[in-house]
C-alpha cells in the first residue's frame, strides 16, 4: 500500500489496569497499559477533525509535500496536497483509496485490511482482536504507539505520535508493503466541527461510463 494517512487526541488522563491481551508480550507492562488507556480515552472524543499537513516520504527523501486532512469517524477520510503533488487519498465506503493523477491509476484497498482501520474505527480500542499494539514509547514530550493489522502484517504499521501534555496528535507514521515510511505532521488542527460529508466522496475519472 502507499504510505500515508492520520488521527488526533483531546485532554483526559486517566490510570487504568486494563489487561491489554493484544498487545506483544515484550511491551506488557503496566506503564505501557496505562499510556494507552490515557490515548484511547482522549481519541475517543475526536469525531471529526480538520488540519493542515506535511509529509514527508523516505523514498523521495526531499520531497516535502503540504495539504489538508479531513477525518469524520467512523469510517471516513480524505487527504488532499496542494497544487503541485498528482495524489489524493480517499476513505469512504470501506474502502482506503489511492489516486494518482499523473499515472491516471485508481487504486482501491478494503480498510478493514489496514493499519488505519484502527483509527477510522467508531471507538478506538488498542485491545481490539483485529490488532496487535508492537511498541509503546514514552520519549521527552511525545508517546509513541504503533500497531498492526493482525491478519494482514505484511501491509505495514501505523505508529501515532501524540503530545504527552494536551494529548492531541503530533504526527503518524505509515510504513508500508514495500517498506516505505510516510511521516505526516499536523498543525491548525480543528477537532470536532461540522464537515461536508460530500467532501470523502470519490469518483473515478477513469471509469467508463
Amino acid at each position: 500500500m502507499k504510505g500515508i494517512l492520520l488521527s488526533l487526541m483531546s485532554a483526559v488522563m486517566i490510570y487504568a489496569t486494563t489487561a491489554y491481551a493484544d498487545i506483544d508480550k515484550r511491551i506488557d507492562t503496566p506503564q505501557n497499559r496505562a499510556i494507552l488507556q490515557k490515548v484511547e480515552t482522549a481519541y475517543n472524543k475526536i469525531k471529526t477533525l480538520k488540519a493542515k499537513c506535511a509529509q514527508f516520504n523516505s523514498k523521495t527523501q526531499n520531497d516535502l509535500q503540504t495539504g489538508e486532512l479531513y477525518l469524520s469517524r467512523p469510517g471516513e477520510m480524505r487527504l488532499v496536497y496542494e497544487k503541485g503533488s498528482p495524489l489524493e487519498f480517499y476513505a469512504h465506503n470501506g474502502y482506503l483509496i489511492y489516486h494518482d493523477k499523473d499515472l491516471k491509476e485508481v487504486n482501491y484497498f478494503h480498510l478493514k485490511q489496514t493499519p488505519v482501520s484502527l483509527i477510522l474505527k467508531e471507538r478506538l480500542h488498542f485491545n481490539d482482536p483485529e490488532f496487535l499494539v508492537t511498541d509503546v514509547k514514552d520519549i521527552l514530550d511525545e508517546y509513541y504507539v504503533t500497531a498492526i493489522k493482525k491478519d494482514a502484517r505484511e501491509l505495514g504499521s501505523l505508529t501515532l505520535i501524540i503530545d504527552k501534555e494536551t494529548l492531541q496528535l503530533k504526527q503518524w507514521d505509515i510504513v508500508d508493503i514495500e517498506g516505505v515510511k510516510s511521516t505526516v505532521s499536523l498543525y491548525e488542527t480543528q477537532f470536532n466541527i461540522p464537515l461536508d460529508k460530500k467532501i470523502f466522496l470519490f469518483q473515478n475519472p477513469y471509469k467508463k461510463k
